[in-house]
């Protein structure tokens, strides 16, 4: 039986190596498939010992076969490791507290400038110079031609509309981290 399957591993293995490099293009993988290939052969002398038209039609059918689980493993860990390191990255995050803390400010700052863009020119003008400017209600009012009352007024109403974003900002973060959390621990 040895020498049998010797004599027929001597006259189809380079017809397998052969066929195997074509469709991987490495000769390293290639010698690899054609071992797994016969080495599955060896298990079943019934097929190879059998004399058969159809046996070079199976053993490229087989050669075919093992190239595709391979592809599909090394699609199945090249994802994993994708997802591996993607949660690595997201844990990494979490747990370095004053890089989520820049995060968060730079995040905090676009939303506010996003939000002051929203606002009419006359409020957000006024805005700016009283907390980014520093400026007096009673400087702004004579550097803008209006009343204090007005300056006040429309200061008023620029942080309300900065807390009905921030609140739905909160509400936001709240559902988001529930699911952030779902996600990095595979609840």
């Amino acid at each position: 039986m040895e020498k049998d399957f010797q004599s027929f591993f001597t006259t189809n293995f380079p017809k397998v190596k052969n066929f195997a490099r074509r469709l991987l293009k490495s000769d390293e993988d290639a010698e690899d498939v054609a071992q797994d290939v016969f080495c599955k052969l060896w298990q079943q002398p019934e097929i190879w010992q059998t004399p058969n038209d159809k046996l070079d039609g199976y053993i490229f059918v087989a050669t075919r076969n093992i190239i595709l689980n391979m592809f599909k493993h090394q699609r199945i860990e090249q994802d994993y490791q994708a997802d591996f390191a993607e949660n690595a990255i997201l844990c990494e995050i979490i747990e370095d507290d004053q890089v989520l803390k820049n995060i968060y400010y730079k995040e905090l700052l676009m939303i506010l400038r996003l939000a002051l863009a929203k606002m009419p020119e006359r409020r957000r003008v006024i805005f700016e110079a009283s907390r980014f400017q520093g400026l007096s209600y009673k400087d702004i009012a004579e550097k803008f031609g209006v009343s204090i009352r007005t300056v006040e007024h429309q200061v008023y109403l620029a942080l309300i509309d900065l807390k009905k974003i921030l609140l739905f900002l909160i509400f936001l973060l709240a559902s988001l981290s529930s699911t952030l959390f779902l996600v990095v621990f595979k609840v």
